[in-house]
């Protein structure tokens, strides 16, 4: 069958179907109405529980729209200093204060913008790239005014050709009801 004859049918059959359906009497119409009702029924498929699952669902997806969590967010910067990438931290930056510190030519302990904020990490990432990261310690409990932070070691290179060991702090504070980095430290160890 050539494409104009299968587009052909395809239209005809659609075209079938909205005549019988709006030349089907009220009867007809609440009798298929009733048999599809009937056959959802046996499969669990438009039941009240079925509807509060898809509620369920529906609210866990915008939960993750509106803001991830904790360790999610951990896991993403691990990744940002691993590969030396800044999406994570421009993703996850707050909008507010942030405080950086990061020793050896960086901010020291200053407050600044997401943007400039921003732009400082990325600066970090053009003079070291990381030999090795991992996640030390995390705590994520943000409850009772508490802020839910975590602790990597890194192992990073700097231009100069010196290979150092760092540790970073990472803190996490609720703004607009979404988790935020607020501040990130990276110094050397000693």
């Amino acid at each position: 069958m050539g494409r104009k004859a299968r587009v052909s049918a395809v239209f005809l059959l659609a075209l079938a179907i909205w005549v019988g359906g709006v030349w089907a009497g009220d009867d007809d119409r609440r009798a298929a109405s009733a048999r599809g009702s009937e056959t959802k029924n046996k499969m669990g498929v438009g039941t009240e529980t079925d509807t509060r699952e898809t509620e369920k669902s529906r609210a866990a997806v915008q939960g993750e729209a509106a803001g991830a969590g904790p360790r999610e967010i951990f896991r993403e910067v691990e990744k940002g200093w691993r590969y030396g990438t800044p999406a994570p931290f421009e993703r996850y930056l707050g909008k507010g204060r942030i405080k950086l510190d990061f020793g050896e030519g960086g901010p020291r302990g200053e407050f600044f913008t997401k943007s400039q904020a921003y732009y400082l990490i990325l600066d970090y990432f053009k003079r070291t790239s990381t030999v090795k990261v991992s996640l030390l310690r995390v705590s994520d409990q943000g409850d009772a005014g508490k802020h839910p932070y975590a602790l990597l070691e890194r192992t990073c290179r700097y231009k100069n050709g010196s290979v150092r060991k760092e540790f970073v702090f990472v803190q996490l504070s609720l703004e607009s009801d979404e988790w935020v980095i607020t501040e990130l430290r990276a110094l050397t160890a000693r």
